[in-house]
């Protein structure tokens, strides 16, 4: 008697990330293989013809993880798409990518608190008892004050910029900047009585946040 195994792809850029998932869901029964890129992962699917296909966001050089479950949504309906990611929520991170298709999961990897937890919502996803587990959305609600080019901003002040390198690369002048920031902090909750320095508060809860560090 044949016995056939689900199969999953697993789409991750970082090799020992990948190999661990791959490890974890090989001791469940499942047949996995690893692409390294958006590319590597499209060529494969023809060949391995997976059940579900797990995704990182950022997948380096190419097309990130979202570009590429958005195309998957299109061209393959029949896989299901998990997205593993540090990131609490892609769309405040920053990356200029668009919403997360319906439909696909989002596992936190922050949020998976064992390897069973992990691979009982592969379960999940293959078996339509919860093929849409979000835990990105909490994330969204703490940002959904601010505008896009209010994320953006603070974006840009999370990665250290002053006000006059993000007014730069923003084309606008350094007031349009202070103001944008006076209103992000009070859509925040920071005020000067809370905090000394509001962009360092700000930068640290945006953080939190996301996902993209540990406070």
């Amino acid at each position: 008697m044949t016995t056939f195994k689900r199969r999953v792809l697993i789409v991750e850029d970082d090799n020992f990330m990948g190999s661990l998932i791959a490890s974890a869901l090989a001791n469940a029964g499942f047949d996995t293989m690893i692409a390294t890129s958006a590319v590597h992962a499209k060529r494969s699917i023809p060949a391995f013809d997976p059940d579900v296909v797990t995704v990182d966001i950022d997948l380096g050089e190419g097309p990130n993880g979202i570009d590429f479950v958005r195309m998957m949504a299109l061209t393959h309906p029949g896989i299901k798409l998990v997205i593993l990611s540090t990131l609490a929520d892609a769309k405040s991170a920053g990356l200029g990518v668009l919403d997360v298709p319906g439909g696909v999961t989002y596992l936190r990897k922050s949020l998976l608190h064992d390897v069973s937890e992990f691979t009982s919502a592969i379960e999940s996803v293959i078996g339509d008892k919860n093929p849409e587990i979000r835990q990105d959305t909490q994330a969204a609600e703490s940002l959904e004050a601010l505008s896009k080019v209010q994320r953006e901003i603070l974006h840009m002040l999370s990665m250290g910029l002053s006000n006059r390198e993000i007014a730069n690369r923003r084309e606008v002048s350094l007031s349009n900047i202070e103001q944008r920031l006076t209103e992000i902090y009070k859509a925040l909750g920071i005020t000067k009585r809370q905090s000394a320095v509001p962009r360092v508060e700000a930068t640290l809860k945006y953080l939190s946040i996301t996902g993209l560090a540990k406070r």
